[in-house]
């Protein structure tokens, strides 16, 4: 059923006055959680706040998938469910790092849950291309959450359930985790204005696979 649009009045609302004109929204899924791991995918949802005053909120979504160079942990690849054979058929993040640095130059604010994950694998991508770190404002949904001495997790599908939120499947996708964090944080801010689920399509590089080979998958070059 689809949410209810607020009644807003001409005049703009407490809240948006101290939202950022423009926040971008992130998450990244990985390898696993080391240092050492890689990126695999890149989602962000970025918001002009402005537009939610008329109830009609304007969004602009990425997602990218990429090849690590490594097979994935287990756990890891049972989480985001890309495997091996067709994360090495994707083009190395590198390749996309100048995309990756556009999405967040142009934000006043960028949102993640557990911020600090995920901006450590970005940063480490976007060095590794020659390109400078994220220079806007940085806010953790997952800190900002404790902050408010919430009872319970403070992971994010905890913080969906507690906001009534709930993903589409059992699978992280970079792309709705994104958007899972964008509605954290305006819940956070006490905003009413609820911003659709976007279509969880593909990732928009994503390259065709060829049949997978029968048996162990043969060494990475």
């Amino acid at each position: 059923m689809p949410e209810p649009t607020p009644i807003l009045t001409d005049a703009a609302p407490d809240w948006l006055g101290w939202l950022p004109s423009r926040l971008v929204a992130i998450d990244v899924e990985t390898t696993g959680l080391a240092e050492t791991d890689r990126m695999v995918s890149f989602g962000a949802v970025a918001l002009d706040t402005a537009s939610l005053a008329a109830g009609l909120p304007e969004v602009a979504c990425h997602h990218l998938i990429f090849d690590p160079g490594r097979a994935s942990h287990p756990r890891a690849e049972a989480v985001h469910g890309y495997d091996d054979w067709l994360l090495r058929h994707q083009d190395p993040a590198g390749i996309h790092a100048g995309t990756l640095a556009a999405v967040l130059a142009g934000a006043d604010l960028v949102v993640a849950h557990n911020a600090a994950f995920d901006l450590g694998f970005l940063r480490r991508e976007l060095h590794a291309a020659g390109l400078p770190p994220v220079a806007a404002r940085v806010y953790c949904t997952m800190e900002a959450y404790r902050r408010r001495g919430e009872k319970g997790r403070a992971a994010l599908d905890a913080v969906c359930r507690r906001i009534g939120l709930a993903r589409a499947g059992t699978r992280h996708g970079a792309l709705e985790d994104a958007w899972l964090a964008l509605r954290a944080y305006l819940w956070l801010q006490a905003c009413p204005v609820a911003v659709a689920r976007p279509p969880l399509s593909a990732p928009t590089n994503l390259r065709q696979v060829p049949p997978r080979p029968e048996g162990p998958l043969p060494p990475r070059p």
